[in-house]
């Protein structure tokens, strides 16, 4: 038995408008559809249930509140201290996505600073406190935009 859902044609139609945009009106959806607002919302509901559809994303501009810094901080040390370490980046910054990681880095954080400044005293302190092997910086030129367009849900087969 396999763990992946089969999705038809609608199903799909309705994920890419929610993805694109998660407050596209029901009857927007339904007209694109070919169907009725009530079988789009049943859909919705079913998918929810299904737990395909989980939430939203949202990436607001935090440089109109004076947070113009979007970074990923990749860091390798030695040891179980994941908390201490994105408590630390936390305390400094607006710590937006912790995550331990299996790959190039032992844990990568995505945070949100008011300058550079603030991120280069984060991977200082990191260094020194918890003598990371590596820690690294990457800034972003501007805030995260998804390219959820180029998602094509159809079966690999159907392409």
């Amino acid at each position: 038995m396999s763990d992946t859902l089969d999705l038809d044609e609608t199903d799909i139609k309705i994920l890419n408008m929610l993805i694109k945009d998660a407050r596209t009106r029901l009857k927007v959806i339904a007209k694109e559809c070919e169907t009725s607002s009530v079988s789009v919302l049943n859909r919705i509901k079913r998918l929810k249930k299904l737990k395909v559809i989980t939430g939203a994303t949202l990436y607001p501009n935090l440089s109109a509140l004076g947070i113009p810094i979007t970074a990923t901080i990749g860091v390798n040390y030695d040891g179980n201290q994941d908390q201490e370490i994105l408590k630390l980046i936390g305390e400094q910054t607006y710590l937006v996505e912790p995550s331990p990681s299996i790959g190039e880095y032992d844990l990568c954080a995505l945070v949100y600073a008011k300058s550079i400044n603030e991120i280069d005293k984060i991977a200082y302190s990191v260094r020194k406190h918890f003598e990371a092997s590596k820690v690294t910086i990457n800034v972003w030129s501007g805030h995260p935009q998804s390219a959820f367009e180029n998602l094509d849900l159809r079966p690999k087969e159907k392409r």
